[in-house]
């Protein structure tokens, strides 16, 4: 492959990515306890939907609906993340499969195995404590048809860990968010077995490409139901490539902002059109579509970010992983203990009570991670030790 490495991210433009990823995971807890804790829109009583209760209630409900939106983010940001990795290895001749798995399987596992432990233990106390709610026997309100008591299992769990949830064995618990996994971990998979295939081919290397292609085409029909979504992480890692393909470099700084307003629009656009009227079949595609334009603009520009704001934007950003997969047993677990018949009006106390559990939500999974997630770097190098050359 001759093409040129993937862009070099300055701190600034690393920062916004942060930023951005902080954001998308937080939009996932904060649509996810709202769901849980309070009404739907249309059932807000009139007393709450009258003076400067109106307009807290309107700004709220809109902040917390895209949930749905922020894991599209997610995977077109890990296709540029993992595409530049995956381009970069190939450029300079270093990629393999032994140091992509390490890389890889230490990221997700480093995370997973603790937060599903931890999240078996958060569903199996629910079920004891207040299993006569009915709220782990039966589908919950806003995410059916999920059932927490049915995945409860030791098929689950080991479905789970092998990425295998939602497509061979149930979602484990009530931890529903993990259908992610499965989807990143088979993108994984099948974008360097594709990739690695056509080099091989070209190198007339047919023995390898053959086992590429065995191993792509086993890939396929595990990812059969989910085509559209490896099509928004492919979104990202074009990105990869086409940042270093079409440069703004140091063109005139109207044309930056020109292209950075017109993109922000565009997405704006996408962005609002999955909250208004019926979804579209190709409203999801759209919308990961118009970030990635937006992303091919943050990677280059030297976006004014200051040292604080690069400092916080990284703590944010550092638990993003451990919050997305810890976030919903502990959530279901405090609706149990609190208000297991009805959701809450979005009153000022209910609402007092319910940022002070998003707020102890977030405090807990930054815990964790700083036990888990922010000791990856290390365990990578711990699993290269040991595998060896």
């Amino acid at each position: 492959m001759r093409a040129p490495e993937p862009v070099r991210l300055t701190p600034a433009a690393s920062g916004c990515l942060d930023a951005i990823r902080a954001l998308a995971a937080w939009a996932v807890l904060f649509g996810h306890a709202r769901t849980l804790f309070l009404v739907d829109y249309n059932h807000v009583a009139a007393v709450n939907m009258a003076g400067a209760r109106a307009w807290v209630n309107r700004i709220l409900y809109t902040v917390t609906g895209f949930d749905h939106q922020a894991v599209l983010i997610f995977f077109v940001l890990s296709g540029f993340f993992i595409g530049s990795s995956i381009f970069r290895g190939v450029a300079r001749g270093t990629w393999s499969w032994r140091n992509y798995a390490v890389d890889r399987g230490s990221r997700l596992y480093v995370v997973l195995i603790p937060a599903a432990i931890l999240g078996v233990a958060c569903d199996r106390l629910g079920m004891a404590l207040f299993n006569g709610s009915g709220i782990y026997s039966h589908p919950l309100t806003g995410f059916e048809p999920l059932l927490p008591a049915n995945g409860l299992t030791v098929v689950s769990f080991a479905g789970t860990l092998l990425f295998l949830e939602s497509r061979f064995t149930p979602v484990l618990g009530s931890n529903g968010g993990l259908w992610t996994l499965f989807c990143e971990f088979w993108f994984y998979v099948l974008f360097p077995a594709l990739l690695g295939a056509l080099l091989s081919l070209r190198r007339r290397s047919f023995g390898p490409a053959a086992v590429q292609l065995i191993l792509a085409a086993v890939t396929i029909w595990i990812l059969r139901y989910t085509w559209g979504g490896f099509l928004i992480w492919l979104s990202g890692a074009a990105v990869a490539l086409t940042a270093n393909y079409l440069r703004f470099g140091d063109s005139r700084r109207w044309i930056r902002l020109l292209y950075g307003a017109g993109t922000g629009a565009i997405f704006s656009a996408s962005l609002a059109s999955t909250r208004v009227g019926h979804a579209w079949p190709g409203g999801d595609l759209t919308l990961a579509l118009s970030f990635a334009l937006v992303l091919h603009g943050a990677v280059q520009f030297r976006l004014p970010t200051g040292s604080f704001g690069l400092m916080l934007a990284s703590r944010a950003a550092g638990f993003s992983y451990s919050l997305y997969l810890l976030h919903f047993p502990l959530l279901l677990l405090i609706r149990a203990a609190v208000t297991p018949a009805s959701r809450w009006q979005p009153d000022p106390v209910h609402l007092a009570y319910w940022t002070a559990i998003v707020a102890a939500t977030l405090v807990y999974a930054h815990w964790v991670a700083r036990l888990t997630e922010w000791h990856t770097p290390a365990v990578r190098t711990w699993l290269r030790r040991e595998i060896g050359a």
